[in-house]
């Protein structure tokens, strides 16, 4: 999903404070300023089954856009480093964007942590793997000023999977 449709797609009232917000298995702080998330649910065809997608937005006064992104897939995820690896891929893909740093998160969960970046945008992304479900945290700033911000590094840190195996 681009940039610009990201933009679109999102919601147009403010989320007054940092109060986390409970999603599908998930919950995140969003930064004070940010408008309330909006909801998008598709569902795609795959040879083993349907893939459930519900995508959370919100975006800030300044330009600044947040999405979390479940993926729930037909049954358990096998390989998790694989599924993060395709999924980080197509994104950069999508995005036109180069990876800048990769890391493993640590915790009991597969998840991986990331910066890259495009001619248009500053991203900074958690991919996580719960049992059959991939959620993607995502940061959509326009400077690397505003994606290195405490308020977003304080975003990422509150975000947690509330699903557990």
């Amino acid at each position: 999903m681009g940039f610009a449709v990201l933009l679109t797609l999102a919601g147009a009232g403010a989320h007054a404070d940092n109060a986390p917000v409970a999603g599908d298995g998930f919950t995140v702080a969003l930064p004070s300023g940010y408008a309330a998330f909006t909801k998008q649910v598709q569902t795609t065809k795959a040879p083993e089954g349907e893939i459930e997608t519900t995508n959370w937005i919100s975006k800030a006064p300044t330009g600044e856009a947040v999405v979390v992104t479940s993926s729930r897939l037909p049954g358990k995820i096998l390989d998790p480093q694989k599924l993060i690896t395709s999924t980080r891929e197509s994104l950069l893909k999508s995005l036109n964007a180069t990876l800048e740093s990769e890391e493993p998160r640590p915790g009991d969960l597969p998840s991986t942590r990331m910066l890259f970046r495009s001619d248009a945008a500053f991203f900074r992304a958690r991919f996580t793997v719960v049992e059959d479900r991939l959620y993607q945290l995502l940061y959509v700033g326009r400077s690397e000023e505003q994606r290195a911000a405490p308020a977003v590094s304080g975003m990422f840190d509150s975000f947690h999977v509330t699903t557990t195996p």
